[in-house]
């Protein structure tokens, strides 16, 4: 399932479990499978291979509450508290289950759009899995490769009405913590998440008519006055650029996106991280009960010193039992430059870029294939 952009998960209020007096839906998804991943191309030295049952290989397993009120004269009220790293295949352990909030927000909505506050789902990380048809999922999803900011802490977000297929998402967060720019951490103990920590600001549009759907959005976290320590403390600001696309032709699904990403150092020195990130992906359908799904994809330093470059295929395929319920297979290899170090990962925002610059300790190798199955509710 598809990490949701905050207008989508703010737009899917109706569901199968509901309690008619207080107007609460209970939705979740639990998924366990095998993965097996390996190779040593591009200096992966510690745990080259591995073989192993674990859950949420194409999402994770989550549970969460949503409703809305209806207060009368066309305002709402709704909210959204959802909890995951959901350990079905070992039971919970630090940071697991009901400690890990993924998103929570409360707000209004009305015919002149919708406000919320709280802790939000990154838009462009929605973006890139918008248009990868793994959905930032399985050792095929390409969103692995990239430096997103996939919540952010301390957040309020505008998302317009549609007007004539076209809406605006609007958002400000004041809690981005230390970051590094090539991961975008959100530092959960960085200042408190308030003043003299890293700000995101992000303005996004969104086309939609018929089978087309096209998406631009730019996005800066601001250390000016933010967090002094560590990778941060160079950094004067990061900046991003993202434009995709996908058109559905019924028979397959063809998407594309190119992304940007800018860090200027403090004191005027100049741009030192400038990463070129690309990717072209496909769904099919056969038939009612198999999609077929790739993903290819480049990523490129353009400042950094030496080949800090790497590229990544995804071949997958999902079998449907019925609308819930669903098998998938996927294959994943990550092509390495001589000074890049990506390793494979089936969680979305996993990038380990070059050696220095490691975030993700649970990306191993560089191919690999996951089999498994999930359940929603």
């Amino acid at each position: 399932m598809q990490k949701k952009i905050i207008a989508l998960a703010i737009a899917a209020m109706a569901s199968s479990a509901v309690f008619a007096d207080t107007n609460v839906t209970i939705y979740g998804r639990i998924d366990y499978g095998f993965m097996n991943r390996g190779g040593n191309d591009g200096g992966v030295a510690a745990r080259a291979s591995a073989s192993e049952f674990g859950a949420g290989l194409q999402s994770g397993s989550r549970i969460g509450f949503k409703g809305v009120e209806d207060l009368g004269n066309g305002l709402k009220a709704l909210f959204q508290m959802e909890f995951g790293s959901i350990k079905n295949d070992q039971g919970k352990g630090a940071g697991d289950g009901l400690s890990s909030m993924r998103n929570a927000y409360v707000g209004l909505t009305s015919k002149y759009g919708t406000v919320v506050g709280g802790k939000l789902d990154g838009v462009r990380y929605g973006i890139f899995n918008k248009y990868d048809a793994f959905g930032g999922g399985n050792v095929g999803n390409f969103t692995q490769m990239t430096a997103q900011v996939d919540r952010a802490n301390n957040a309020v977000a505008y998302i317009s009405p549609s007007f004539a297929g076209l809406t605006a998402t609007l958002a400000y967060a004041t809690h981005i913590g230390d970051a590094n720019p090539m991961t975008l951490d959100a530092d959960e103990n960085s200042n408190g998440g308030n003043k003299g920590d890293a700000m995101l600001t992000t303005a996004m549009l969104n086309y939609k008519n018929g089978g087309l759907d096209l998406t631009g959005d730019w996005e800066r976290v601001s250390f000016k006055d933010g967090a002094t320590s560590g990778t941060a403390s160079a950094l004067d600001e990061v900046t991003v650029w993202t434009v995709g696309g996908s058109y559905d032709f019924g028979v397959v699904k063809l998407a594309a996106l190119y992304d940007n990403l800018q860090a200027d150092a403090r004191n005027g020195g100049g741009v030192i991280v400038d990463v070129n990130t690309w990717f072209v992906s496909a769904s099919a359908p056969v038939g009612s009960k198999v999609v077929l799904k790739t993903t290819f994809g480049q990523t490129e330093d353009k400042k950094a010193s030496g080949d800090v470059k790497a590229s990544k295929i995804g071949i997958g395929a999902d079998y449907m039992l019925s609308k819930r319920t669903k098998f998938y297979a996927t294959y994943g290899k990550i092509y390495n430059g001589d000074n890049s170090d990506y390793r494979l990962s089936p969680a979305a925002n996993c990038t380990t870029g070059a050696a220095a610059l490691t975030k993700c300790s649970s990306a191993i190798g560089t191919h690999g294939f996951d089999i498994g199955i999930a359940h929603t509710f």
